[in-house]
């Protein structure tokens, strides 16, 4: 079945009143949703452990590529 003419886009419903501008202080997208990061998190490891990881795993990974190279 054909129509004959086409189908009209939905028409949305005005508002009543023009909407207001957004107080400068609630401007932000994060205004209010940000929390505060619990004392506890700030002394849960000592700087040089996540070092000490990551320097074991590069340490690895470039002895493992040199390894390879020489095997070859």
């Amino acid at each position: 079945m054909a129509l004959d003419r086409p189908l009209a886009p939905p028409e949305r419903p005005v508002p009543a009143y023009p909407p207001t501008e957004t107080p400068e202080c609630e401007a932000s997208t994060c205004a209010g949703i940000s929390t505060p990061e619990a004392p506890e998190l700030h002394t849960a490891w000592p700087g040089w452990v996540p070092l000490l990881v990551i320097a074991v795993l590069v340490v690895g990974c470039v002895g493992f590529a040199i390894a390879r190279i020489g095997g070859w």
